[in-house]
């Protein structure tokens, strides 16, 4: 996957290809961040926002008849066009991924290049949708076959599927099965990483903001305009990061890191040299060093503490294969 930018902060123009280890290094205030903040913002926007675009004529005939077959070969020769769309709807997402205003990213352009040999489809898929009271149909992939079926599950004439929603599941299936082995989830751990280990209960920006803006409005208060207005100033990958810092305290599932390569763990906790503890939420270092075992809160605790907390979750409890692991500043 290669990725173009132009006109993008300080960056004229610049190109990079991701690999099993990518690093970008230069000196300060060369666009590092930038270049990485946009490769972020893009990989979220296309598996968060993004919809594949359906024909007309696969849900109609999936509402009409029950089910449909949809040939991925058509998909995959479009593939290079869906990226580029995709591409073409997050540059008009720049401002809020940036958190800055729209006249910074007026010449901006942003590209990600694939060709047909990049996609690779995954093996097998099989998503039911519906509601908690009632699945309502099917999308399902099996292994070594080039076509997803999609079927109803319940009976046309007992309840009515919007068309809208139909096309929004087999959008979604679509893309899973074309694209998640080809464009990866990603994490990444901010700059601001450290001050959001020793601040993680208070930094609520919603609430803060709400509170900020609502005690300097006088009359014609509408809370409503003002929640779209609560994350303007904060730039995607620092709030999703900021955001994974404050729900450590709710981490309970072990990742397959944890699970089938307890080794890296090890090797994570002789590099920070001790453990990270949950205790009633709240969250504790444990140096290997001490004679007892003695706790230390993140404010006690040293920097690179602080600094590789999020990522010692990450690997324990969240980590999926095929994952994109991003690190701003990994000098810290």
């Amino acid at each position: 996957m290669k990725v173009k930018l132009e006109n993008l902060g300080v960056l004229r123009t610049a190109e990079f290809e991701l690999g099993d280890l990518t690093i970008v290094c230069g000196k300060n205030n060369t666009g590092k961040t930038y270049a990485a903040y946009a490769l972020y913002g893009f990989l979220t926007f296309f598996k968060e926002k993004f919809r594949v675009k359906i024909a007309p004529d696969i849900c109609e005939k999936i509402l009409r008849d029950g089910s449909a077959s949809i040939n991925l070969h058509e998909y995959i020769n479009q593939s290079a066009g869906v990226v580029s769309e995709a591409c073409r709807q997050f540059t008009k997402a720049l401002p809020f991924v940036f958190g800055s205003s729209k006249e910074l990213f007026e010449n901006t352009k942003f590209s990600v290049q694939l060709n047909k040999k990049d996609i690779k489809p995954i093996s097998e898929f099989n998503s039911v949708r519906g509601s908690a009271k009632r699945e309502l149909f099917q999308i399902l992939k099996n292994q070594g076959e080039a076509r997803v079926e999609v079927s109803l599950l319940v009976e046309r004439d007992k309840i009515k599927i919007p068309k809208e929603l139909l096309e929004h599941y087999v959008s979604t299936g679509i893309k899973h099965i074309l694209f998640d082995a080809t464009l990866p989830d990603p994490f990444i751990s901010s700059a601001e990483r450290t001050g959001a280990a020793i601040f993680r209960k208070e930094l609520d920006f919603a609430r803060n903001r709400f509170i900020e803006e609502a005690g300097n409005k006088k009359d014609d208060f509408d809370p409503f305009a003002l929640l779209d207005k609560v994350y303007s100033d904060y730039a995607l990958p620092v709030r999703r990061n900021v955001e994974y810092t404050r729900r450590l305290g709710d981490k309970k599932k072990r990742s397959f890191v944890a699970e089938k390569h307890p080794d890296i763990l090890n090797d994570f906790a002789h590099l920070v040299g001790g453990e990270y503890k949950v205790v009633k939420d709240e969250i504790y270092y444990v140096p290997r060093a001490a004679n007892k075992q003695k706790r230390l809160t993140m404010g006690e605790s040293s920097s690179a503490v602080r600094t590789l907390l999020d990522i010692g979750f990450y690997l324990r409890h969240d980590v999926k294969k095929g994952d994109l692991l991003m690190i701003d500043e990994p000098e810290l």
